[in-house]
């Protein structure tokens, strides 16, 4: 398996988290409610690991894997037509044009890891990346005829992070509320 990250993402995520536990002593000093004072710091926890973290392409010889802040979306490679690098990377397959939040521009700088081998992450551009990408990508079959009697299914399958979005928006107003009250 070959996962392809942005490294600048996640650099920007630890400097967060140290901000988040930086930010947790000084709440605590101050004259307001002591019990609200982790609240804005397990916010900005929560939103670097939620938006910086985890978004990241999962390549498999059988399916291409998108995580990104609001869903997980699961292609087989046959259902995918293209990949391709207009505004950053968008995946098409039959359910039309995904745009990914890993690579919204042309400019992001990713790496890749592959599991089991040794060396750490490959840095990649966006073309290099979609072309990772690219190389599964069956060719499109040839019909001379009439279709196949039995047809194998391909499925796409989208798991949304509900629970991701709703403590974002929990999160949010509650650590709006609390700082308001430290």
């Amino acid at each position: 398996m070959t996962t392809i990250l942005a490294p600048g993402m996640r650099t920007l995520a630890v400097v967060l988290w140290v901000a988040a536990v930086a930010l947790l002593p000084l709440a605590l000093l101050g004259d307001g409610v002591r019990w609200l004072a982790p609240v804005p710091s397990l916010f900005i926890a929560f939103v670097a690991w939620a938006v910086l973290w985890r978004p990241r392409f999962e390549l498999t010889p059988e399916h291409l894997r998108i995580v990104d802040v609001r869903r997980t979306s699961t292609y087989t490679w046959r259902r995918v037509t293209e990949v391709r690098t207009k505004y950053g990377i968008e995946v098409v397959s039959s359910e039309g044009v995904r745009r990914t939040w890993l690579a919204t521009r042309r400019t992001a700088r990713l790496s890749a890891v592959v599991a089991g081998r040794p060396g750490g992450a490959t840095h990649l551009d966006v073309d290099a990346a979609a072309e990772r990408m690219r190389a599964f990508v069956p060719a499109a079959p040839t019909q001379d005829g009439p279709p196949p009697a039995t047809v194998t299914a391909a499925p796409i399958t989208h798991r949304a992070h509900g629970w991701t979005i709703v403590g974002l928006i929990v999160f949010g107003v509650v650590a709006t509320m609390a700082a308001a009250q430290l």
